[in-house]
């Protein structure tokens, strides 16, 4: 990490259509099921309206006990290729009151798709730390999410 540097950045490439990588993120019932740092951190959907203004919060149950609140608002919807929102992690958590801003790319990449996560103004070098491996956490996740539904598909045709 760059002294100084406040963003968390995360690549990755899916055997995914770009619709299918956006509806990931668009579908309140998938984002539940895949975007948390690890298998054992599990996601409750407190709320969630996608769309530009809409708001979402979420509650990320740790192994520990202890939960962590994550709430924002989305400021740019473009499917299927481009979404944008806050990320503000609620008290007594660490982190809390850090007002970052999340900018999701999904480009279409051969057969399937390119997802950039470019996770911005994270004020603290633990919070970017922090950010880009829960962020490369989440998308292991969703790999895995995406090998279950085409395994899924693939049974049932």
């Amino acid at each position: 990490m760059i002294a100084g540097e406040t963003v968390a950045e995360v690549r990755r490439h899916f055997q995914a259509a770009p619709e299918r990588v956006f509806a990931a993120f668009a579908d309140a019932r998938l984002v539940g099921r895949w975007l948390s740092p690890s298998p054992e951190i599990t996601l409750t959907v407190l709320a969630f309206d996608f769309r530009a203004g809409g708001a979402y919060r979420f509650a990320y149950h740790l192994p520990s006990g202890d939960t962590v609140t994550v709430g924002g608002a989305y400021r740019l919807i473009q499917p299927p290729t481009k979404i944008v929102f806050s990320w503000v992690i609620e008290p007594p958590d660490e982190h809390a009151g850090i007002e970052s801003e999340v900018t999701v790319t999904i480009t279409p990449d051969g057969t399937g798709a390119e997802l950039l996560i470019h996770h911005e103004k994270l004020v603290r070098a633990d919070a970017v730390e922090r950010h880009a491996a829960g962020w490369k956490g989440a998308l292991d996740q969703l790999a895995a999410l995406f090998t279950i539904q085409t395994a899924h598909s693939r049974g049932s045709a």
